[in-house]
């Protein structure tokens, strides 16, 4: 707080207006939480870029003697087999690339290393800078009464600061932790001493003392690890006889490598200031939680920052008075992620992408093991801390039903189409696009915004009708856009060799990976069919979706045994699993649209537990029907039956809840409506089974 507020909280508390500031809720994933984890994201993607480039530049020579000698080698030991040659080039460059990532994650190591040194270091040099004085008796005293009725252990001294402090600040923690004011609050008594001194205490008991200092230290850590790339390669340059230090630094590779370490510059700035003001939030709201606002209310509504552009509010690391008084009056306006929030969380997730793939497909390379799944669910995991929770807990608070706006997911979308740009780990490269390809551009983002809906629908689903932890909360969104990210990843991968439909097969029903996605849609199910089975208030007929779930079922699966198919004439087995499998996925598909139908976007949140039951049902009467041709029954079952339609189904969601999450929310009243949708959710399903029974191989894939 300033030494203006401080002169303003001088003036009697004014009655009117005067609230109760409502009790905060935080967490261990409070929106600072969340912040905070996307700068240590931030510094080490910065680290880990830096890294590699200083690879190229001190090993790379080295590395591509030995690549070479590897293949010399393969073509020397096995002349008459190209797979043979190709298996031992894997086996052979296989330390090579992981030797490249370890250099890479040694730049993250050092970046986190140096960030931890600022945490120690910085708020000591400011401590022997700033604190000139012990404060008298009575602020000590209130220091202690203050600590002691928020359950701070350990009272922080009060000191008064030197001629140059203009706002008070606390530092240190535990026994050592000081709260330093500028000489201007001198004079100041009454409530407007005990505002700042709660204030100050609030951001203790809100646990950021020491890490707020992550944010002073971006410039100490960050900047010196970029610049070390440039910096070898002019030590290069002076050692290598047929170049100079500026023939290296002229190379077109380091204005990209600029631009790139420009931008991690930028968003790190970005996140810093976000955490500085949601920090001042939080201290606000654990300083006034249960008690009257009048001191706050005068302290805040004199002068103060002024409202600024967009520009300016994205470089304040206060709020503005409006804005602190604002979410102390209504804590929940703190708590939907903003335009900034979004753009961040979404730009930062497509680089973490990018950057992890690349990383693993380093580590794994010589293996079996895919790099896809490892940076799909390492963003998911981004995207579920820095946009799932604060969804949630938004949704949480207004107890209304209502979730981030569409607008939201568009932004998400986007940015991260622009962070598929940045490719940190393709420096060099910008002209071959992104990862897997050009159309990458426009599946991922899509893949993102679906995802968002369904993690929106979640959160409206759970608001109304049960309060999950936040594990839950991050694993459920981690399964969403985890799973939707490896989904874009494959679709684009087959799109490289096969037609958009084979594509979509290949990466749903018939995908390799196809049992992990099918377990996610599982537990995605459970989990929101847990809240609809045990409210902890009423919310509406949940008849309906069981109607239709019904309905979907019974129509599907008739159609099916009852139709026979030209496709099965051969009898062939392959053919007959497939038309099952496909089959559920047309239950589980038509009963999420009926949702839609009867609800608009909040049927998303049931068709999450809908449609999977409606497909894993149907695939499993199906299979019953056929029980005595399987030479090993169950097995089908599981990997055949299940498994591929489950994951035929997690595809097809994903692909409904792009427009579905753009739709308003709606549910008709009328009686009959209910009863005509369950009837036409019924032709549906038999139509579009009928439709696959004589598409022929179309969809088989065969």
């Amino acid at each position: 707080m300033t030494v203006s507020e401080a002169r303003e909280a001088a003036a009697p508390a004014r009655e009117a207006g005067s609230t109760q500031a409502p009790a905060p809720r935080n967490g261990p994933l409070s929106p600072t939480g969340a912040r905070y984890v996307l700068l240590i994201v931030t510094l080490v993607l910065a680290g880990a870029f830096a890294g590699q480039v200083v690879h190229g530049l001190v090993l790379g020579q080295s590395w591509g003697a030995a690549a070479q000698q590897c293949i010399t080698d393969a073509g020397r030991l096995f002349p008459g087999s190209v797979q043979e040659q190709t298996g031992y080039q894997l086996r052979c460059m296989g330390p090579l690339q992981r030797r490249q990532a370890m250099v890479s994650l040694a730049g993250s190591a050092a970046v986190l290393l140096l960030g931890a040194a600022g945490l120690w270091w910085l708020p000591r040099r400011l401590m022997r800078r700033a604190a000139r004085k012990t404060a008298p008796a009575r602020w000590q005293s209130l220091a202690r009464g203050v600590a002691a009725e928020t359950g701070v252990r350990h009272a922080p001294r009060v000191v008064w600061g030197a001629h140059n402090v203009r706002q008070a600040f606390t530092l240190g923690h535990g026994r050592r932790s000081r709260i330093i004011l500028p000489r201007g609050m001198l004079l100041l008594r009454g409530e407007g001493a005990e505002a700042i001194i709660r204030h100050e205490i609030g951001h203790i008991t809100a646990g950021d003392v020491t890490l707020v200092w992550l944010t002073r230290g971006v410039w100490w850590a960050l900047v010196p690890v970029l610049l070390t790339a440039p910096l070898v390669a002019a030590v290069q340059g002076w050692r290598w006889a047929d170049t100079t230090p500026w023939g290296m630094l002229a190379d077109p590779f380091w204005a990209e490598y600029g631009i790139r370490a420009l931008v991690l510059v930028v968003i790190a700035v970005l996140v810093a200031q976000m955490i500085m003001r949601s920090r001042e939030h939080e201290a606000d709201l654990a300083a006034a939680g249960g008690r009257s606002l009048a001191p706050w209310e005068a302290l805040l509504d004199g002068a103060g920052p002024s409202v600024r552009g967009l520009l300016g509010a994205a470089r304040a690391d206060h709020p503005t008075h409006r804005r602190r008084l604002a979410v102390l009056r209504d804590p929940r306006t703190r708590l939907r992620p903003t335009v900034l929030d979004t753009l961040v969380v979404g730009l930062l997730a497509a680089v973490l992408l990018d950057s992890v793939d690349g990383l693993a497909t380093l580590v794994l390379f010589g293996t079996t093991w895919n790099a896809a799944p490892v940076g799909a669910m390492t963003a998911g995991l981004l995207l579920a801390v820095g946009w799932g929770v604060a969804v949630w807990r938004d949704a949480l608070a207004r107890h209304d039903g209502t979730a981030a706006p569409p607008l939201l997911h568009l932004v998400l979308g986007l940015s991260a189409a622009a962070g598929l740009m940045v490719r940190l780990q393709g420096t060099g490269t910008s002209a071959d696009g992104p990862m897997r390809g050009w159309p990458l551009l426009i599946v991922l983002p899509a893949a993102v915004v679906g995802a968002a809906a369904l993690s929106s629908a979640f959160a409206r689903l759970w608001s109304r009708t049960g309060v999950p932890g936040q594990l839950t909360v991050v694993a459920v969104n981690t399964l969403l856009f985890g799973g939707a990210l490896w989904i874009a990843l494959d679709f684009c991968t087959y799109l490289q060799g096969f037609s958009v439909p084979n594509a979509a097969l290949f990466a749903g029903p018939y995908s390799p990976s196809g049992a992990y996605r099918a377990v996610a849609v599982a537990v995605i199910a459970v989990a929101t069919g847990w809240s609809v089975i045990r409210p902890t208030r009423r919310y509406g007929p949940h008849w309906l979706p069981a109607l239709t779930i019904a309905a979907a079922i019974v129509a599907a699966t008739a159609a099916r045994l009852m139709s026979s198919s030209s496709a099965t004439a051969a009898g062939d087995p392959t053919v007959a699993w497939r038309l099952d499998a496909l089959t559920a996925v047309c239950a589980g598909v038509v009963c999420a649209l009926s949702l839609l139908a009867l609800r608009g976007s909040e049927g998303l949140g049931h068709a999450l537990y809908a449609a999977p039951v409606s497909t894993f049902l149907t695939a499993t009467a199906l299979w019953a029907a056929h029980f005595g041709s399987w030479g090993h029954p169950f097995e089908v079952w599981a990997t055949l039956h299940i498994e591929a339609s489950l994951s035929g189904l997690a595809v097809a969601l994903l692909v409904l809840a792009v427009p579905g999450g753009l739709a308003p929310s709606w549910a008709s009243r009328h009686r009959a409506v209910p009863v005509v949708a369950v009837s036409l959710t019924a032709i549906a399903a038999a139509a579009a089974v009928l439709v696959l029974q004589h598409s022929g191989d179309a969809l088989l894939v065969r």
